[in-house]
């Protein structure tokens, strides 16, 4: 890949990325009482700190995901980013028009407990829990790792992994619950429906 069509790109994520979070962040501004939607099945998850650190692998994977996908299969990558674009304005209607949230566990005193003391403060008032986003983009990253025959095996392996990983740790560090979970699948599905349709060449002028 040419080095000008890699900044390119990264200059593309920044934007997509830089979106997500005003969207994500300012509707916690316009979002009324939060419903609690906590179940008797988050009950029998064990709180387990030291699954933040692959919590916190979701930020590399978002960014590092579309370059990879680029490099295999240039059209893939177009429909993921407009899946991704769908996804983060469909999860904000979801957040204004049904805000949910619940009450975290105190988090111990040691480094894992630390950081994930972090990331509860990420939100300043703990919502836009379901839908998950860190669980929908996961899910849009495999069904594109899946499908990208492009891709070499290992990579698909490792995105594959990493990304259920990420799912599986947003419920065991408690930042969601299995509805926050469950919610991502078809606001991931139907942006991926978006994406499959959008016209497909929509970023081309800016890429070399």
């Amino acid at each position: 890949m040419e080095i000008k069509t890699l900044q390119v790109l990264f200059v593309i994520q920044l934007v997509i990325l830089g979106l997500q979070s005003l969207i994500y962040f300012g509707v916690e501004i316009l979002e009324g009482k939060p419903h609690n939607v906590r179940r008797n099945i988050d009950r029998s998850i064990p709180f387990v700190p030291e699954w933040v650190f692959i919590y916190n692998l979701w930020f590399p994977l978002i960014a590092v995901f579309p370059l990879v996908l680029y490099a295999a299969d240039a059209s893939l990558y177009f429909k993921y980013q407009s899946a991704v674009f769908c996804d983060i304005v469909l999860s904000a209607l979801c957040y204004v028009l049904y805000p949910t949230s619940f009450v975290r566990p105190r988090t111990p005193e040691t480094v894992a407990g630390r950081v994930m003391k972090l990331v509860y403060k990420g939100s300043f008032r703990g919502l836009n829990c379901a839908p998950s986003m860190h669980c929908s983009l996961c899910y849009l990253i495999l069904a594109l790792s899946l499908t990208c025959t492009g891709m070499a095996i290992w990579q698909r392996v490792i995105l594959v992994a990493v990304a259920l990983l990420i799912v599986c740790s947003t419920l065991f560090t408690k930042q969601h619950v299995v509805v926050d979970a469950v919610t991502a699948i078809p606001v991931a599905a139907v942006s991926l429906l978006f994406g499959w349709h959008f016209p497909a060449g929509f970023l081309t002028p800016w890429i070399p």
